[in-house]
């Protein structure tokens, strides 16, 4: 009986929203924003939505990101009020930064980058103690900053390698506002929010490539670590220029040269801050 009352009720309530009534226009109810589904709904319907809550996607996963891809675009939508359709910029940069340090943990050191640690003439990580002895008074000649990073890295340089990756999405995170402080030094005529957008956006895209350039490394061969990663280079570089271009605007030649003052402004921001987070992780 229940069951022929809440039927009825469905159907006497076509086209209106079942959670508040609205008449319904769409997919969604524009008052509430439902979702327009049926009231005894599909299994697949379900599990949809479960998808919706895990993941937020209704749609916005694969246009957030193919609108990622073409520079600058999808800050261009966010700065023009097209917002809906997409991801947060928040929420697709912690995305992307989740995964880029996930496979550069996980990467193999020494292939196709840098290796940290301690190792003999012939490549051994295992000191003997003529070695360390030597070491250990070579360290100690050193100044206070570098004795200390050493120190760490020779006592266990895969934890001293751990508590980098646990520091580092602090520092990107702090280098955001950096960034989009030197470019809103070239531009404002616009709001420094719309340069802290895009940097967002940049910045997502540099985590993407470099996780690929990342993943390369699981290849075991250093050259095909390094050639992916210096074509990861070249297309964040590419990438970074298309964009400025396409959000701020203005001539071509003043883009390069604004993009080549903004990134050596940058350059001399990050050496200082990734050096504290060595010395950072050197102390915990």
């Amino acid at each position: 009986m229940a069951q022929n009352a809440s039927t009825e009720l469905a159907q006497s309530d076509a086209g209106r929203c079942l959670n508040c009534g609205e008449a319904l226009g769409g997919a969604f109810c524009s008052a509430c924003g439902q979702r327009s589904v049926p009231i005894n709904p599909t299994v697949s319907e379900l599990a949809g939505d479960a998808w919706n809550e895990l993941s937020g996607y209704d749609g916005r996963i694969a246009a957030t990101f193919r609108h990622l891809l073409r520079p600058g675009q999808l800050t261009v939508d966010y700065l023009q009020g097209r917002r809906a359709r997409y991801l947060s910029p928040v929420r697709l940069y912690l995305i992307c930064s989740v995964v880029y340090f996930l496979v550069a943990a996980a990467a193999p050191q020494g292939v196709g980058g840098i290796r940290i640690g301690v190792w003999d003439d012939r490549g051994n990580t295992r000191l003997s103690a003529e070695d360390r002895a030597a070491l250990e008074a070579q360290v100690a000649e050193e100044v206070w900053p570098v004795r200390v990073l050493l120190t760490s890295i020779a006592a266990d340089p895969e934890a001293f390698r751990a508590r980098v990756f646990t520091i580092l999405p602090r520092v990107f995170i702090a280098m955001l506002p950096v960034y989009a402080g030197i470019v809103w030094l070239f531009y404002r005529r616009m709001r420094f929010p719309a340069a802290l957008v895009f940097a967002v956006h940049v910045h997502t895209f540099a985590f993407l490539a470099l996780a690929i350039s990342e993943a390369a490394k699981f290849s075991g061969s250093d050259v095909v670590g390094l050639t992916i990663g210096v074509i990861m280079v070249v297309i964040l570089s590419i990438y970074a220029l298309r964009a400025q271009h396409a959000v701020f605007g203005g001539s071509w030649p003043g883009t390069v040269a604004k993009a080549t003052a903004i990134g050596l402004l940058y350059l001399i921001t990050a050496v200082p801050a990734f050096m504290i987070t060595f010395i950072w992780a050197s102390m915990v």
